[in-house]
């Protein structure tokens, strides 16, 4: 019944449909498959070039910016520093000022809750005279440092020119103020007690640590009447400093209210010599010992010990593990802002120089440096959305040419079958009567069924045609039959007579013919007598 399905015919006729519909098809979207790829490849490159250097471009900005605010912020204290010593030296005086200047703090508790809070910007306001013992000091005592912290007047006052009795043991502030001259002010290099790594805060990494209490000493001289009479101390606590890289992320536009240094997508800040004065794990900042000595910093001869990466940092040492570091520092000398990037362009430092000139900081390299550091791979983000779009859309794209495929695949095996039924199904019918024609089988030529034949015009009439030509070659093979039928009658009569002929003519039968007639003839002379007698 379905013998169409297995003809050769219809293979034929489906190949060349499927060459002739699918394979353009799919010679098309391979073609616009390549080129949408090829096109997302280039204008993702490019793109990510251009977005790069936009957001290169945008984090300098952002270097700049905050390295001008911590400037601000210095030459605010340096107007603290100089209105105050102008001011005739008084416990009061110094107290209702230091509890005047306080300092916003943002960060996240040991049990993980975001705080703001104040805290005093001064460590301690002290006078010293001529001599080096201090007559007046103010502190700021925190019973939770740096959460509950207030300043108070404070009576443990001591001789400075002994350097071991300041404050960090070491600090040769009084003798440098000795020098200044009227007008002119002090600043000091960041210190700290130096905070070992298991018991340091380290921002998300530990918060329960014990965070970095630095300051910074700033100092003027005090006049009365013309004549010196000693020395006015400020010094800042390093925390207020240490807030303005405290809350970047590089990648996040946005201030965060901790930083995890492990995301490796920080900052910090350097002093022009290159020590880490601000960073989000605190072990890593410059500090020195009880004894006030400066603790030994990262370097290349104990770089396989394993306290080695969580010592304090100094970039100008740091050179084994990235040769951008010291090259930070030579930046810093030279006053610029920039970036630079590590091996591999693995990592992405962006710099700025801080234009505080006050004291010391006089140089091009101002105080320091800001940092932004960040992983390269993050500022892609925005080509990885876009190439993300792109294989998206391509995507799309494939899908849909997928389901036309598909849809071709149908509708070409639909016609194919269509095909099949009204003209390869017909010619399969008139091969098969053509055959039982051939082999004289009319009793299974149906000729009727001819006439019913569809598969278009063409099919049609050809089936009629071959009925009719049927029909015709029946009747004249039955006629001829009959024809036949006739002249083996006449052929068998004519063959009998001849054999008669043969026969008669024979010379058996002719001496047969004679003796016969001999026999009769005496058979008449015989009786001849007889009837006369009678």
């Amino acid at each position: 019944m379905f013998r169409w399905l297995t003809s050769g015919l219809l293979l034929r006729i489906l190949s060349a449909l499927l060459i002739v519909s699918v394979v353009p098809i799919y010679a098309i979207i391979t073609f616009t498959q390549q080129t949408y790829q090829d096109t997302q490849t280039e204008v993702v490159t490019q793109s990510q070039q251009a977005l790069d250097e936009k957001a290169i471009q945008g984090l300098e900005a952002r270097a700049i910016v905050l390295a001008n605010s911590v400037a601000d912020f210095l030459g605010k204290r340096e107007d603290d520093l100089r209105f105050l010593a102008s001011q005739t030296p008084d416990a009061q005086t110094y107290m209702n000022f230091g509890t005047a200047q306080s300092g916003d703090l943002w960060t996240i508790t040991s049990g993980g809750v975001a705080r703001r809070f104040k805290m005093p910007i001064y460590r301690e306001i002290a006078f010293v005279d001529l001599s080096g013992q201090e007559q007046i000091k103010v502190s700021n005592e925190c019973k939770e440092y740096p959460f509950t912290c207030g300043m108070v007047e404070d009576n443990q006052v001591k001789d400075v020119s002994r350097v071991t009795n300041t404050l960090y043991k070491s600090e040769t502030y009084f003798y440098e103020s000795k020098k200044l001259k009227d007008g002119e002010i002090y600043v000091g290099s960041p210190i700290g007690f130096r905070l070992p790594p298991e018991v340091a805060y380290a921002s998300a990494q530990y918060r329960p640590g014990e965070r970095y209490r630095g300051i910074l000493r700033m100092t003027a001289p005090v006049f009365e009447n013309g004549k010196r009479i000693g020395t006015l101390v400020m010094a800042v606590e390093m925390l207020h400093l240490m807030e303005f890289t405290a809350h970047v992320a590089p990648s996040n536009p946005l201030p965060q209210a901790e930083i995890d240094a492990r995301e490796a997508d920080f900052s910090y800040m350097i002093n022009p010599v290159g020590w880490a004065i601000s960073h989000p794990r605190h072990f890593n900042i410059y500090g020195v010992d009880e004894n006030g000595k400066p603790v030994k910093g990262i370097s290349e001869e104990d770089k396989d010990q394993a306290d080695n990466l969580f010592r304090p940092g100094n970039l100008s040492q740091m050179g084994f593990i990235d040769p951008a570091f010291p090259k930070l520092v030579l930046q810093n000398q030279q006053g610029k802002n920039g970036t630079l990037w590590t091996r591999e362009n693995q990592r992405a430092l962006i710099y700025a120089t801080i234009p505080y000139k006050g004291g010391q900081y006089s140089t091009a390299a101002g105080f320091g440096l800001v940092i932004l550091s960040t992983d390269g791979g993050r500022l892609h983000v925005d080509a990885e959305v876009l190439s993300k779009q792109f294989d998206n859309k391509l995507e799309d794209l494939s899908k849909f040419s997928y389901q036309l495929i598909t849809v071709t695949l149908v509708a070409v095996l639909f016609l194919a079958v269509l095909l099949a039924r009204t003209i390869v199904s017909p010619i399969l019918r008139l091969t098969s009567l053509a055959r039982w024609i051939e082999a004289g089988q009319w009793q299974k030529v149906d000729t009727t069924t001819l006439d019913k034949v569809g598969g278009g015009a063409e099919v049609g009439q050809l089936a009629r045609v071959f009925a009719s030509m049927t029909k015709q070659v029946y009747v004249r093979e039955t006629e001829l039959r009959k024809q036949v039928e006739g002249l083996k009658i006449v052929i068998d009569e004519t063959r009998r007579k001849k054999a008669v002929e043969e026969i008669t003519e024979s010379e058996f039968f002719q001496s047969l013919t004679e003796r016969a007639a001999k026999i009769r003839q005496k058979q008449r002379s015989s009786r001849t007598p007889d009837t006369d007698k009678k």
